[in-house]
């Protein structure tokens, strides 16, 4: 168990159902001649969790609320929890893709698994895909999310495993 800073718990506290606390961001790629599946991308990711700890951690209140929420492992994790698909309709150019990235950004992480969602967005124009990632800012700041995407996903396609 490990307990939330106080800046951490300002931002889980300060969070309203209207008011989000998470960061995200969006990736378009164009894989060229090499298809990607999201079964591929759902292993790639599962495989690449174990050098992300902070991944399968979710919010432990304490009683009465007379301490901050502690963080601890989700004996229930399950990547599919996590990792989702969605279409972008046609003819899926970037006002399409904005806005699934919009409707994906405006809905609030489920407290009860550890707070973050990657989305695999299929159906843009060019062959292209698209990835949504959020976290919750008492999870990861932007710097550290930046960091993970390097971790989770590979940035040349023979790239080796992180360290």
């Amino acid at each position: 168990m490990k307990r939330l800073s106080g800046t951490d718990a300002l931002f889980l506290s300060m969070e309203t159902p209207t008011w989000h606390q998470h960061v995200g961001g969006l990736t378009i790629l164009d894989p060229g001649d090499r298809e990607i599946s999201f079964d591929e991308l759902l292993a790639a990711l599962d495989a690449r969790v174990p050098y992300a700890p902070k991944l399968r951690w979710k919010l432990k209140s304490m009683p009465f609320g007379l301490a901050r929420p502690a963080w601890i492992d989700d004996d229930d994790f399950d990547i599919r929890n996590h990792v989702r698909r969605i279409g972008v309709p046609r003819p899926g150019g970037l006002r399409e893709t904005a806005e699934v990235a919009g409707m994906l950004a405006s809905t609030q992480l489920d407290r009860n698994r550890p707070l973050w969602e990657l989305w695999f967005l299929e159906g843009l124009a060019g062959g292209r895909l698209a990835f949504v990632m959020k976290y919750h800012h008492c999870l990861l700041d932007g710097v550290a999310g930046a960091s993970l995407a390097t971790v989770l996903l590979d940035l040349e396609p023979d790239a080796a495993e992180p360290l």
